[in-house]
């Protein structure tokens, strides 16, 4: 007998082609196992049921991806790799979930939604001709370190959820400060559980208007996974939605450059650099794809970018066939649907497209041209109904910068943020040397998101410019700015148009940087500009200038760190030019290194975020199990009353509140942007807090009041709303019943005295401290 000498013998040939197949799906497979593992075990960590967790896992891939990759695949083709499709598909997948809520929901069958994604995959299993979508039947695989570069910008976002909005926001009942927008939107998901057609959830009986096609999903993956609304709301649904906003961001990027590594410089633009800070004295807005603060900007991102690759096969004249479109049209009606800045941005990268395209090839670009009238299309059928936040919206350059601390520091506080004619009230009252505080603050912003406003010198090159695809992200990137820097909102909501260009003006500094890079080193010119960047960034704010009382020496705390950039800028090309004498190899790389320089500019800003974050771990403040009480706050008895109010009033109940004040405590001119009952509740409120009311907004200003300290605007429903607490009477309460609906009150002593006798008025239910609830008899 023979004897065995290695190990070998007990194994495959080591050339064995199943061996080597075998090793190359565990590689490829293996950062994205390390990712979900990742992102379930940071759930874990912020305090998720495990529970929940099994449930909505099974949920977004057996009920999102599969039946989304599947349909995407139908319509428009595979990419010829799993990471793409699965991105794509995942935004299909929403798409068709969404038109299965409203046909499900709106025929009275919401119990019967998780039936949907099921029908969709068994017709891909029954229909010979469709079940060749199982499978990749042409793959053309990415380079494995794509997949291990993606991986990483990955866990990055994960880690930027947890530290900005998982960690520091408990679960309920816990008291605690939440972000009131977040109320507003919880509330949203509870009214669009039970209809297609929503009402104000804090003025029930008037229409919804507004861009809520977010808060459907939110509504939909409750209703499919079986998970409650408010842990998806503040846990589940953000982690997959942004993962799959940096797979199709990526796959844009790489479908516009045409170079692999594109997508994980796209990638890390748009979620690693939300600002470069410079400056000691003055904070930039940030600009990212997952704001903690805005549901609706986070879930249409992966929307947006998925209509610009399609758009790219548009402008370059490709066939897209009747199912790109069909595929096409849908995705921007859910982008439209779900913010309001996603269409004004694409329809300014279709309009700059067809016009280039026309003026560059002397003949009319047809199938652009109808693209952009099936845009306008969407926009006039949807603007009535479902675009939102038009109300207290204008014309005013720069008005953005009224909010910021550092332009009121110089301009004055006299007046109200987001009023005045084409240019913020608060210049009118000071001199003009004090009024370039304006374009000053306006350069520093575009400085702080340079790397994703460089790809705007891409048109510089001819190369770019002959191609279509580069003017449509181009005119993106402009149509975002532009909105930004020239629309008026009463509430600062212009800084999203910037918000929605970050997938065309992320590929379109990619593209750039791979125009300019050498074809050899590549990975050392990139990097080494990169480190440049972030170590120039880091020394400019800690050693530079800038660091005095900024009213009194704006001028040198603005100036001073740009002249400094531009002094190491200049001496740096210097330099460069000097050392491509000596060594050769440098030549053809110096535009290559700027270019990754100004996107490295903001690496020292993430690290500095990041350290932040790792110190309130390590200091046990994150994650915030115990909640935080800050200007105002929900108690835990008045979310357990809430929470039991829920689960035992029917759906339909109206409730009524003597909650209408941010603070809590009622006054007549109180901040009243209060949301949590009605999302606490999940019931439609009579009258909450009415500052998101159209009526409201477009009364910002008037008697010098703030839209969110105006008067109710319907009077005479406040004054019914409030006597039920403070005076009732028998007939009063009927007059609820009767005239509104009103079933139940949820009283809360903190907001207003309640009346003794309403306990023989009114059946009390649920008592605990400082709320009780009502049944109406």
């Amino acid at each position: 007998m023979t004897a065995l000498t290695s190990m070998e013998d007990l194994e495959s040939p080591p050339h064995s082609p199943a061996r080597r197949t075998l090793v190359s799906l565990a590689l490829r497979a293996l950062p994205w196992v390390l990712v979900a593992a990742f992102l379930l075990a940071t759930l874990e960590w912020v305090g998720t049921p495990s529970r929940a967790l099994l449930r909505y896992g099974v949920y977004w891939v057996a009920a999102v991806v599969v039946p989304g990759v599947l349909v995407f695949r139908a319509l428009r083709g595979s990419r010829g790799n799993l990471p793409e499709d699965a991105g794509f598909g995942a935004v299909t997948g929403i798409a068709v979930n969404l038109a299965g809520w409203a046909l499900a929901v709106g025929t009275g069958l919401g119990d019967y939604l998780w039936v949907w994604p099921l029908l969709v995959i068994a017709v891909f299993v029954a229909v010979p001709g469709l079940r060749r979508h199982w499978r990749i039947a042409e793959p053309q695989p990415l380079p494995l370190i794509w997949s291990w570069l993606i991986a990483a910008i990955m866990v990055l976002s994960i880690v930027m959820i947890a530290a900005w909005e998982w960690g520091p926001n408990p679960l309920p009942p816990v008291t605690h400060t939440l972000f009131g927008d977040i109320h507003y939107h919880w509330a949203n998901a509870a009214e669009l559980r039970r209809t297609i057609l929503p009402q104000q959830p804090q003025m029930a009986g008037e229409p919804l208007k507004y861009h809520w096609f977010s808060d459907a999903y939110r509504a939909s993956a409750s209703m499919i996974s079986g998970v409650g609304i408010p842990v998806v709301m503040l846990r589940l649904w953000t982690g997959p939605v942004v993962l799959t906003s940096v797979l199709v961001i990526a796959a844009l990027a790489r479908q516009a450059g045409r170079v692999w590594w594109t997508g994980p410089v796209a990638a890390f633009v748009a979620v690693a650099l939300p600002v470069a800070s410079i400056w000691p004295r003055f904070g930039s807005y940030p600009v990212t794809i997952e704001p903690w603060y805005s549901p609706t900007l986070t879930f249409s991102i992966p929307f947006v970018a998925a209509v610009a690759a399609l758009l790219i096969d548009v402008a370059r004249g490709e066939r897209i066939g009747r199912g790109g479109w069909i595929l096409g049209g849908l995705l921007l009606l859910v982008a439209t649907c779900s913010k309001s800045s996603s269409l004004p941005v694409l329809l300014g990268g279709l309009m700059l497209a067809s016009a280039a395209t026309w003026w560059i090839r002397r003949r009319r670009p047809d199938v652009l041209l109808a693209a952009t009238a099936g845009t306008l299309l969407v926009l006039a059928v949807t603007a009535p109904f479902l675009a939102g936040g038009g109300s207290g919206a204008g014309i005013q350059i720069g008005a953005t910068f009224s909010f910021k601390g550092e332009f009121l520091a110089v301009a004055g506080r006299d007046t109200i943020p987001g009023t005045g004619g084409l240019f913020p009230t608060q210049l009118a009252a000071v001199p003009w040397s004090e009024r370039m505080i304006l374009p000053a603050v306006a350069v520093c912003f575009m400085i702080s998101q340079l790397s994703r406003l460089l790809g705007l010198f891409g048109l510089l090159r001819r190369d770019l410019r002959a191609d279509p695809a580069a003017w449509l992200l181009a005119g993106m990137v402009l149509a975002g700015w532009a909105g930004t820097l020239l629309i008026n909102h009463t509430a600062n909501g212009q800084l999203y148009f910037a918000y929605s260009a970050i997938p065309a003006s992320a590929a379109l500094t990619a593209w750039l940087l791979a125009a300019l890079a050498p074809a050899r080193r590549t990975a050392v010119v990139v990097l080494s500009g990169l480190v440049l960047g972030g170590i120039v960034g880091a020394l400019i704010w800690r050693f530079g200038p800038g660091n005095l009382p900024f009213g009194d020496y704006w001028r040198s705390n603005l100036g001073g760190p740009l002249l400094i950039l531009a002094a190491v800028i200049a001496v740096g090309a210097v330099l460069w030019r000097l050392g491509r004498m000596r060594w050769k190899g440098l030549a053809g790389a110096g535009l290559a290194v700027l270019v990754a320089f100004g996107i490295g500019l903001g690496v020292n800003t993430t690290v500095r975020l990041m350290n932040g974050t790792a110190q309130s771990v390590a200091d046990g403040k994150l994650p915030a199990r115990k909640g935080a009480k800050q200007q105002f706050w929900v108690t835990s008895a008045e979310m357990k009353a809430a929470a039991w109010l829920a689960r035992n009033a029917p759906t339909e109940d109206i409730v009524a509140t003597n909650v209408h004040c941010e603070m809590v405590r009622t006054d007549d001119k109180c901040i009243n942007r209060s949301f949590w009952v009605s999302a606490h509740t999940e019931h439609a409120v009579l009258l909450e807090g009415w500052a998101y009311q159209p009526a409201t907004q477009s009364r910002h200003g008037d008697d010098g009041l703030p839209y969110y300290r105006q008067p109710s605007p319907d009077p005479e429903r406040r004054r019914l709303n409030d006597e039920a607490f403070s005076a009732p009477t028998a007939a009063g309460l009927a007059e609820l019943r009767d005239r509104y609906g009103v079933r139940w009150l949820y009283a809360v002593n903190r907001a207003s005295k309640i009346a003794p006798e309403l306990d023989q008025l009114a059946t009390v239910r649920f008592r605990a401290t400082s709320v009780t609830v009502f049944e109406l008899r």
